[in-house]
């Protein structure tokens, strides 16, 4: 899947990032704050971290202010409800997506490395981050030079979605496994498929390509340590390529509109 060199470098700069610190802290005194703190799994009543949740309101909606190294917007989460008597499931629905919008890119492996709650989250945010960036390069008008970055951006993906849930890499055993989820997904054959369903040619049918590939194997991976390095099943790889394929359609889509 990828050259040696390239995928030494790939590798190099993931590991670096997963020995970044993502500290994150809840402060204030109300109930509120101490039960966020514990459904986030966060410190409370600690000092320093490079994400704070200042709980400033809690009644009614909630006001709780965000800021710290890691994040890149300082700013303010309003969200519709009481910290104190909220629905677990919806606090978190509602958090953790505009917790991690708030992030700089890379404290976002640290952060779901060290939080189980943003775990998912944020593999799902690396996917769909690394699945515009290849649409965005396989548009670019410079034939030949898009397959070395859509690859190295997939090898970069997967080696970030291990990190995330613990995996400590070596060289050989994060080549072994871009080479096995590259080969279960059959990325050619979606290539093909993706030919034949875009409706224009030239630039759209890269960019398809390079959105449904990065995004079904990014799936395939979460898949694959959700369920202890098992890889899913011929059934599973082919819902995963269609879903992919849709999806690019419609990115494809609202990115003409836009253009």
């Amino acid at each position: 899947m990828m050259g040696l060199r390239s995928l030494y470098r790939t590798f190099n700069e993931t590991r670096k990032s997963t020995r970044e610190r993502a500290t994150l802290v809840v402060t204030g005194n109300s109930p509120g704050a101490a039960r966020l703190a514990s459904v986030l799994g966060a410190g409370h009543g600690v000092r320093g971290g490079e994400v704070l949740l200042s709980v400033e309101k809690e009644e009614g909606e909630t006001r709780i202010g965000i800021s710290g190294e890691a994040v890149e917007s300082p700013g303010e989460i309003v969200l519709p409800m009481s910290l104190p008597t909220a629905p677990e499931g919806e606090l978190l629905k509602d958090l953790i997506p505009l917790v991690i919008d708030s992030l700089e890119d890379e404290y976002l492996v640290p952060l779901g490395r060290s939080y189980g709650v943003f775990r998912r989250p944020v593999c799902e945010e690396l996917i769909r981050k690394n699945a515009r960036q290849n649409a965005l390069v396989g548009a670019l008008p410079v034939p030949g030079a898009d397959l070395p970055v859509m690859t190295a951006n997939q090898g970069r993906m997967v080696l970030s979605i291990a990190a995330v849930h613990g995996e400590e890499l070596s060289l050989d055993r994060a080549r072994e496994l871009l080479g096995v989820l590259g080969a279960g997904l059959g990325l050619r054959a979606l290539g093909r498929q993706v030919v034949k369903l875009v409706p224009v040619a030239g630039w759209a049918v890269a960019a398809g390509i390079g959105y449904a590939g990065t995004l079904a194997m990014g799936q395939a991976t979460l898949i694959y340590f959700e369920r202890g390095k098992r890889q899913p099943g011929p059934g599973e790889v082919s819902d995963l390529k269609t879903r992919a394929i849709e999806e690019a359609q419609g990115f494809l889509s609202r990115f003409r509109r836009g253009s």
